[in-house]
């Protein structure tokens, strides 16, 4: 500190008046043209009191007072830098809480982009798989419609061989009665051939 010691700043007056104050009159600052009114002696007092430490009488106080004085300020000064020691570690708190939280928050937006890209592939994998199975199904659906008609054709086969079949036994019976009318054309042969002799000797 330079030069005399002041003491604390004045303070504002506050509450009623101080003792010896007149009371106020509301009259204009400059009345009857007399210019500014002086203060009052006792205000003059007290604002000495305040700024420049002195006693009344205009006697500086005691060295104890100063002293007192001393060291409720420095008493204040360290109650500041204690608070300033806390706040610095408390800013240093926050500031490591405030990176671990931004570390923590670029490490979940690269687990959510990888997690994106995984979702994207598992997508792609279940789409290009759905195409699949719908080209598998057309050709399912293909086969059946093929399984259909061949189903058709062959109860049309069916149906045709049945007819061929009863032609077949028809004609194996035709058969079977030629042949035993072939077995018999001998004897209808020599029979012949005796009519034709005994027609012969009748004449």
């Amino acid at each position: 500190m330079s030069g005399r010691n002041r003491g604390p700043p004045p303070l504002p007056m506050k509450g009623p008046p101080h003792p010896g104050l007149l009371p106020p009159v509301h009259e204009p600052p400059y009345a009857r043209g007399l210019g500014p009114m002086p203060p009052h002696p006792a205000l003059l007092d007290e604002l000495r009191e305040t700024q420049f430490g002195l006693g009344p009488g205009g006697l500086p106080p005691h060295p104890a007072i100063f002293e007192e004085r001393l060291a409720a300020q420095l008493q204040e000064i360290q109650g500041l830098l204690a608070d300033n020691q806390r706040l610095a570690a408390t800013h240093v708190a926050l500031k490591q809480e405030l990176e671990a939280a931004q570390h923590e928050l670029h490490r979940m937006a690269r687990y959510a982009d990888s997690l994106r890209m995984e979702k994207d592939v598992q997508m792609k994998e279940m789409y290009e798989k759905s195409v699949r199975l719908e080209v598998d199904l057309r050709g399912v659906e293909a086969m059946r419609a093929e399984l259909v008609k061949v189903n058709a054709d062959i109860k049309q086969l069916s149906a045709v061989r049945q007819d061929l079949t009863g032609q077949v036994q028809v004609m194996s019976q035709d058969l079977a009665r030629f042949t035993g009318e072939l077995q018999q054309a001998p004897v209808l042969k020599a029979e012949i051939e005796n009519v034709k002799q005994e027609l012969q000797r009748a004449r």
